[in-house]
């Protein structure tokens, strides 16, 4: 069988972390998940239409996999809030409060989260690449004070495994499972782990890529995350770009170029043929223009 995941292979992660504002999540058992989500087995219609209802602008809900958690259970992010409602009809009412800004107000998660998609009711990348990162984070995000829950398809499924770190929003790609220890340390030390990294959500594509190839550079020649500083703004004329960031007191000048590639979102458009072509922005150079 043919993996989307495998024929975007050439493009890059750098650019691609942008996100939903806010996420809700509905505990339910994995066996239940079904395409569409809010159709999944078990859910009364009540909820059944309150999810399908609050997806919104900057708004996702989605479901977890019980994992030993109590079925119905609502989780939501970035502000890492739980509610334990007594039934269907509750969970729908908290659902749609949520989607309108009342945030949830039962206990606070303690500790940092990792989301794993692993719902191959979306997309067979997702159990293919998803299941076998989200059994070795299991294992070893615990010894890191981190816990991991696999969720239904939040987006990038030709990158998986789709992978996203709460509350920090930092979403990751393609992490294979000899990546997992050096993944999870670079967490526990506060840092984003480039190799896997798409870029902090709440800038654009362009500022993304630039930023992740100033953090490379920058952990190649001393420096760290915190010594980077992008410099506004980035100037582009047609298919060109250039931007500026400050390592600590020198200047790099990095050079980026729209390239095209062909992509298929799933593993469903490779067997029907209906891939598309998408225009990305990529770090082409990285300079050292000043050092005092």
């Amino acid at each position: 069988m043919d993996f989307c995941t495998d024929y975007a292979i050439a493009q890059p992660l750098a650019g691609t972390g942008a996100m939903a504002l806010r996420h809700m999540f509905i505990r339910w058992p994995k066996g239940k998940w079904r395409r569409p989500r809010y159709q999944s087995a078990g859910l009364d219609e009540v909820l059944q239409r309150a999810i399908h209802e609050s997806y919104g602008p900057n708004r996702y809900v989605g479901l977890l996999e019980s994992d030993g958690g109590p079925d119905l259970e609502l989780v939501s992010f970035p502000d890492s809030r739980t509610a334990l409602p007594a039934n269907q009809t509750e969970a729908a009412a908290l659902i749609r409060a949520w989607a309108d800004g009342t945030p949830l107000t039962g206990p606070a998660l303690p500790r940092p989260v990792i989301l794993c998609c692993t719902d191959a009711k979306v997309n067979a990348c997702c159990a293919r690449y998803g299941f076998p990162i989200y059994k070795a984070l299991r294992e070893q995000a615990g010894a890191f004070g981190i816990d991991v829950m696999q969720t239904t398809h939040f987006g990038g499924c030709h990158f998986a495994p789709s992978v996203i770190v709460m509350p920090q929003r930092a979403r990751y790609g393609r992490l294979t499972p000899d990546q997992i220890p050096s993944f999870l340390e670079t967490l526990a030390q506060g840092r984003h782990y480039l190799p896997a990294f798409k870029g902090r959500p709440e800038l654009s594509e362009a500022e993304q890529a630039a930023e992740i190839a100033a953090w490379e550079w920058a952990e190649a020649n001393g420096f760290t995350q915190d010594d980077v500083r992008l410099l506004d703004p980035i100037e582009g004329t047609g298919s060109t770009a250039s931007a500026h960031a400050m390592v600590g007191n020198a200047v790099l000048a990095i050079g980026l170029e729209t390239k095209s590639f062909h992509m298929h979102g799933t593993c469903r458009s490779l067997e029907s043929d209906e891939g598309k072509t998408v225009e990305r922005l990529i770090v082409t150079a990285v300079n050292l223009v000043h050092r005092p």
